[in-house]
């Protein structure tokens, strides 16, 4: 075969193939099926309803006007901002792993504080902010500020500190991280109501656009929604909802709507799903460019910095090393789909404080896709392609329908005080337990291929310290044109600490409280059975085990004997092997002798008709407390269940509930 050249004098690839129709390819597929539903085979849907389809052809996508869209990022020019995330309780500390970070390929740096230590750097005062970023030239390396609720005065020591080093006003192009409602939504509460939390943000926001024109005081910060059960859409919706309220609170106090878009970024959860990772970030893109528009933005103002991290809900504590594929695979989809900047958690971050190892890797991954992958040597690669291109509309369509939700509710913040967006995250993540319950949604070395003894990472745990008394003078100036955050910035530089500010912000304001959003790890409720598993090795010498009670030959019993084994040492229960075979003695012999309370039958079903209500009824009068059989029973069930068979396990069977049961019986965890 050869390609054939066409007028133009391109290359035909498929010019000696007879073409072919989508109807073709139908026919093709249904005869495979054997009459099986297209739509249940092969068509899956996302948590948010979006068909995603086997094959996606030119029919699945028109262009549309795209005139008033922005353009994806140049990154071919020098790729994404490689963004590390750095929260040591020490500023110290904190401050050589920042220095060794830019040292070794990060181009930026996100930096959580938090006074007490418990969520971030220990920052009380200015000096402590000064020690965290010493030596760190803040105006070649941007520090993205991601602080611990209330805000502000973090945004102010910053500010206080680049007064104080003399950094130029167009030096500097990081973020001060203000989002009232994030801090709304993972803290539960925010010192004062929303008209004053509003009015203050715009006032810093004024102010940072004089200080500072090409930092941004804003980051609208989605991952809380996401780590609380949040699929796409949603989360998108959420980001724009957020920016929708911030956009009004600016131009109300005096901003123009360029002024005020030119205020706002945006830090999205990129998980492992590579394509809807893709898609989301395309579509935020597209989303927020239509609602800057519609605000009468100009073209330029149309473009927010997205910066994409990678999800901490998808991070296991067992088998942490698989989290390195995870984030890699986070990382790639931000970088296809056009991330500004990226930051990738590292494998262990969800054990405590990330080892030296665990940050090299993380920061290395990006390394590696720039320069030697090249990912960013391709503006917009996924631009074009039909499964994209038609992924990206459906997402954006969804998000758009629920950012009309919310702004039926009175606007985001109302929405979020209403429990209108915890319920409907809530509705999401309770049909993700389920199937992750269920291991339809596997977490590779959790609820799939577990290794039950494996050698436990080390970690550090944080150790959190009280917040320190109010020191110092914080005269308050009312919100107008950035005056009250000269005011919150010279109490910074007197020497006034987190604590002073923080009570000066809310004195004489009712403080506004909500139900804090669930930070939610998919891997939790396979690990609690784990962590059981381990208490009980330490009281007990040995892990709770189950007989795996083979009938026949190695070839007849090994398919189901291995599901059995990694569905009960999912859930910390360590399977005996036995030999198999047709003796029943044998089997009983082996049983006992194994120490095990629990037994399950593993075999086929033709030689389950012959051997297994013997074997059922001879394993409970050797005392297993309860006897499952590898199998949905079928015809068998009831008489199997009358010989003494509990329970049957299955693909797509109640994994977690069916474990937490056998916990019960062998009393693991008491």
């Amino acid at each position: 075969m050869s390609a054939q050249e066409t007028s133009d004098g391109t290359l035909s690839l498929a010019g000696d193939f007879p073409p072919a129709t989508h109807d073709q390819w139908l026919k093709l597929v249904d005869k495979i099926l054997g009459g099986a539903p297209f739509d249940k085979k092969l068509v899956s849907r996302t948590y948010d309803g979006i068909a995603l389809q086997p094959l996606y052809t030119r029919a699945d996508w028109t262009p549309d006007d795209t005139s008033g869209l922005p353009k994806m990022p140049g990154t071919a020019a020098k790729g994404w901002d490689i963004r590390p995330t750095q929260g040591h309780p020490d500023p110290a500390t904190a401050n050589a792993g920042i220095l060794k970070d830019l040292e070794r390929g990060a181009s930026s740096i996100a930096l959580k504080v938090d006074a007490g230590g418990a969520k971030g750097t220990t920052i009380r005062a200015l000096v402590d902010l000064d020690r965290a970023l010493k030596d760190v030239l803040l105006d070649m390396a941007p520090v993205v500020l991601e602080a611990a609720s209330p805000p502000l005065p973090y945004a102010a020591l910053l500010l206080a500190l680049l007064e104080n080093r003399g950094i130029k006003a167009d030096a500097f192009t990081g973020n001060f991280g203000l989002d009232p409602l994030n801090a709304l939504a993972t803290s539960g509460q925010l010192v004062a109501d929303l008209e004053t939390a509003y009015a203050r943000v715009a006032d810093a926001a004024a102010y940072i656009a004089k200080a500072h024109p090409k930092a941004r005081g804003l980051n609208v910060n989605t991952v809380a929604y996401h780590s609380a059960g949040a699929a796409e859409a949603q989360e998108l919706g959420c980001a724009l909802g957020t920016a929708a309220e911030y956009l009004r609170a600016l131009t109300h106090a005096g901003m123009s709507i360029d002024a005020a878009c030119g205020q706002i970024a945006f830090t999205i959860a990129v998980d492992a799903d590579f394509f809807l990772g893709i898609a989301k970030l395309r579509a935020l893109r597209k989303l927020w460019a239509r609602v800057a528009e519609a605000c009468g933005a100009n073209a330029e103002s149309r473009i927010a910095p997205i910066t994409a991290c990678t999800a901490p809900r998808m991070m296991s504590q067992r088998d942490p090393w698989v989290n390195m594929l995870r984030t890699t695979v986070a990382c790639f989809a931000a970088g296809v789909g056009g991330a500004d900047a990226v930051t990738v958690l590292p494998f262990d971050n969800a054990l405590g404080l990330p080892s030296e190892l665990g940050r090299r890797v993380a920061r290395n991954t990006q390394v590696l896709l720039q320069e030697e992958a090249h990912i960013a040597k391709v503006i917009d690669p996924a631009g074009g392609a039909w499964m994209f291109e038609k992924l990206t509309d459906d997402l954006a369509e969804k998000a758009w329908s629920v950012l009309q939700d919310i702004e039926k509710q009175g606007g985001m913040g109302n929405a979020l005080i209403s429990g209108f967006v915890a319920a409907k995250i809530a509705a999401v993540q309770t049909a993700r337990a389920t199937n992750i319950a269920k291991r339809k949604d596997a977490i590779t070395g959790v609820s799939e291929f577990p290794h039950v003894d494996e050698v436990p990472v080390e970690s550090i745990r944080r150790a959190p310290t009280s917040g320190d008394k109010a020191e110092g003078i914080v005269p308050l100036t009312a919100p107008g044109q950035g005056a009250f955050m000269e005011s919150l910035v010279k109490a910074a530089r007197g020497g006034a600490n987190i604590a002073a500010m923080v009570a000066a912000l809310g004195s004489g304001k009712m403080r506004l409280t909500m139900t804090p959003l669930p930070c939610i790890r998919l891997a939790e409720d396979f690990e609690k059975l784990r962590d059981a598993s381990d208490t009980f090795k330490a009281a007990y010498g040995q892990r709770p085990k189950v007989f795996l009670a083979a009938i026949g030959t190695s070839g007849e019993f090994t398919a189901r004997a291995a599901f059995a084994k990694n569905f009960f040492e999912a859930g910390g229960i360590a399977a005996v092997p036995s030999a198999g075979g047709t003796e029943i003695a044998a089997i009983v012999r082996d049983f006992t002798s194994s120490g095990a309370g629990l037994a399950i039958i593993c075999s086929t079903d033709a030689l389950y008709v012959v051997h297994a209500t013997h074997v059922a009824k001879a394993l409970k009068d050797a005392g297993a407390a309860t006897v499952y059989l590898a199998g949905r029973g079928g015809d068998l069930e009831a008489t199997l269940k009358s010989a003494g068979v509990d329970d049957f396990i299955f693909v797509g069977c109640d994994a977690k509930t069916i474990l937490e049961g056998a916990h019960q019986r062998l009393k693991v965890g008491r």
